[in-house]
């Protein structure tokens, strides 16, 4: 599997949680969305194949197969009385069968431009960043030194302060930080219980090591205009995500008092940190209307969420179930099939083929059915 075909396969799996993120953004738990993005990741960075009969690919396939049935095998077979010539030129060298693909080296070239420029915008505005952030100090109030030991992680996490920022942030994968502005108002303890609850989430998700799969599959697939919209949806969701775990782990009654710092915060943005999780950055609009539309998720909800995780994938991001199709026959097979088609006789086929093989049309199947070992064993081609 080529990078094109990954692409257009990933293509179509995005459409789908697109569709369906579009249908259900407000009436499924937002884990939901973030499952399928990471379905979505795989299929964009990972060269796999999974065939399966509930594959969208495989309704496609049995749907060209019947057409190219109709138009092969329905035309009886005639005979031209073209004698058995022995040696015939392969017929794949004469039509073109199989010919070598014409060079892509230009299109490869653009592909791995466009790649590098891409990933080096990332790295820049990171390497940048964190020059920048290497000058934050350590917060040692009280306040910081409870929070720390209320929850503690599996990693070593820091409370910084920077004047170079305006909202909270996180970043670092295996020594997290969070990042306040140096104009935090400690004495507001409910306002920073929220921050940095929501600021937590992103940490224990590994929200940071998202970012960069999200930012990888993008350099990657930057050609493909669906992996753009991907890297938007995805990252909102991110945030989306942390926001219902705030709402849940402080009440819903919180939620007006949260969206209000929400807002807060919107005033002072940071400037563009790509592979940062930013408290306030992402589609506020968006942020709040999902926080006041926020409730607890029924059971039908729950099952609606499980049955999409499960199907969405089995559909659309497995490949065509092939197995015992005429693709998967022997070559010597296929040539006949394609031989027959061409209304050519069983003579001109043996020469053709270089093999003894017998042919037959099953008026029950409308199919032939051809022999390789004179008449014992018969296969439906």
């Amino acid at each position: 599997m080529d990078i094109w075909q990954m692409s257009l396969l990933g293509a179509v799996l995005i459409s789908a949680v697109v569709i369906v993120r579009a249908l259900t953004l407000h009436k499924l738990p937002k884990k939901t969305f973030l499952i399928l993005w990471g379905v979505v990741i795989c299929r964009l960075l990972i060269p796999f194949s999974i065939p399966s009969r509930f594959s969208f690919y495989t309704g496609i396939d049995m749907l060209k197969r019947a057409v190219t049935e109709t138009t092969v095998f329905t035309a009886p077979v005639k005979t031209t009385g073209i004698p058995n010539i022995g040696a015939v030129p392969n017929l794949e060298h004469t039509i073109g069968i199989g010919a070598s693909v014409v060079s892509v080296a230009p299109v490869t070239i653009i592909w791995l431009a466009g790649m590098c420029a891409c990933a080096l915008f990332f790295i820049v505005t990171y390497i940048k960043c964190r020059r920048e952030f290497q000058t934050a100090l350590p917060v040692t109030n009280s306040f910081a030194a409870f929070w720390l030991r209320e929850h503690p992680m599996g990693r070593s996490v820091q409370i910084r302060q920077s004047d170079k920022i305006k909202a909270p942030l996180t970043y670092g994968i295996f020594r997290p930080v969070v990042l306040l502005p140096k104009t935090t108002d400690w004495t507001d303890e409910t306002k920073l219980r929220y921050i940095l609850t929501h600021e937590f989430v992103h940490i224990r998700r590994f929200d940071a090591l998202t970012k960069l799969l999200l930012a990888s599959a993008l350099c990657i697939h930057w050609f493909n205009p669906l992996v753009w919209v991907m890297y938007v949806l995805a990252n909102r969701d991110l945030e989306l995500s942390c926001d219902e775990t705030v709402v849940q782990t402080f009440g819903e009654t919180t939620k007006s008092a949260y969206a209000m710092t929400l807002i807060g915060l919107e005033e002072r943005k940071n400037r563009l940190t790509p592979l940062c999780n930013n408290f306030s950055q992402n589609a506020i609009e968006e942020r709040i209307v999902s926080i006041m539309k926020m409730k607890k998720t029924s059971l039908i909800g729950m099952i609606l969420a499980l049955a999409l995780v499960i199907g969405v994938p089995a559909v659309f991001a497995t490949s065509a179930n092939t197995a015992g199709q005429a693709d998967d026959q022997e070559p010597s097979v296929r040539r006949l099939v394609f031989l027959r088609g061409a209304n050519i006789d069983t003579q001109t086929v043996m020469a053709m083929t270089g093999h003894p093989a017998m042919s037959m049309f099953d008026q029950a199947t409308g199919k032939d059915r051809i022999s390789w070992d004179e008449g014992k064993t018969w296969m439906t081609v």
